[in-house]
């Protein structure tokens, strides 16, 4: 009895241990379907700061979203392109792909591309459905240095970072991303895409290596702007049309040392929010330096806090805002416009 319990505990501990080996990995088949939706794109461009090849040819990735051949990349593979071509990771298919660009989002990196036939049918990947959370095991699958199909394993070191613009989350990683890797999958060991590998963050310009910290589109983001971009409409957002700045008790003094500031005699407060700064075009009823702190009843401490309920709306509608000017607080009400970003504009 005593020698049956001692192999049942060695064989329970020996799963265990199994288990946690593998429960961070991708299973060999995972793997073959992730790498079989992941494309090869191969560019063209006269005028592409992502091309630095001085032949003009560049080489991104992208990855296969469902059965009717669309196929999701980054912006940036895509613009001032004079030529798209595409591979797929098929021992049976050899053949280079025309392709035709659906719909761009400049201001969120992201292009839907599609490519018209193709006799064999499409592997594709599913978006997540859960949010991605700090900690999380992911795999980026891409073309690093034209290196085809490489797979790199991470963690989401952060699930929320604002970059280029607070109206676009992405997902920070220590996966290993490189030039070539734009544009392809980020997934978690079900396969399923956390988001689409778009920058790295590196305090030398040049090269564009890794250094420990890469960005990726968010999938609830991403999958609500493909959703759009596959039908070819534009993705619209809304905005409340100033230029602001996070106010906060540690920054307050530089802020209150500017010269505008100084100028305009405005008290500012010691407190959270998000600062209005001077710009042309402000809404009717906010003023420069007035400090939101409130958005239709739901506190503002920064401007994350503000475009997460801005997302949820459209131009045209409005928001009830509570400021604070010299002191005194006032409820505002603003209505939204539309928010113009053109490729030219960012790259």
């Amino acid at each position: 009895m005593v020698e049956t319990m001692k192999k049942y505990i060695i064989l329970t501990l020996s799963l265990l241990i199994a288990t946690s080996i593998f429960a961070g990995s991708l299973s060999k088949e995972t793997v073959e379907r992730v790498k079989e939706a992941t494309v090869f794109i191969l560019m063209e461009s006269k005028n592409n700061s992502s091309v630095i090849n001085p032949s003009g040819r560049g080489t991104c990735s992208g990855f296969v979203i469902n059965k009717e051949r669309f196929i999701v990349t980054n912006y940036h593979c895509v613009h001032n392109t004079t030529r798209l071509k595409l591979a797929f990771y098929d021992k049976d298919d050899w053949n280079i792909y025309e392709v035709k660009i659906i719909g761009i989002d400049p201001l969120a990196d992201v292009a839907v591309i599609h490519i018209p036939s193709r006799k064999k049918p499409l592997p594709f990947l599913e978006w997540s459905l859960e949010e991605p959370w700090d900690g999380m095991t992911v795999f980026a699958v891409g073309h690093p240095f034209g290196m085809a199909w490489t797979i790199s394993k991470g963690i989401i070191s952060s699930n929320k970072r604002t970059v280029r613009s607070p109206y676009v989350r992405y997902i920070q990683t220590d996966t290993a991303i490189n030039t070539g890797n734009s544009g392809g999958p980020l997934v978690n060991t079900a396969g399923n895409v956390v988001g689409i590998n778009s920058l790295i963050v590196n305090p030398q310009p040049q090269p564009k290596v890794h250094a420990g910290v890469a960005l990726a589109l968010r999938n609830d983001d991403a999958k609500e702007i493909v959703d759009v971009l596959v039908k070819g409409e534009e993705f619209i957002r809304p905005i409340v049309g100033v230029q602001l700045a996070d106010l906060n008790p540690l920054n307050r003094e530089s802020i209150v040392n500017l010269p505008d500031v100084k100028e305009s005699g405005i008290i500012i407060p010691n407190t959270f929010g998000s600062i209005v700064a001077p710009s042309e075009g402000i809404p009717e009823g906010l003023e420069k330096f007035d400090t939101i702190v409130s958005v239709d009843g739901k506190a503002v401490n920064r401007q994350d806090d503000l475009t997460d309920v801005i997302r949820t709306k459209k131009p045209g509608d409005t928001v009830d805002l509570l400021i604070v000017r010299n002191r005194v607080y006032k409820n505002v009400t603003v209505t939204l416009k539309k928010l113009e970003v053109t490729g030219a504009q960012l790259y």
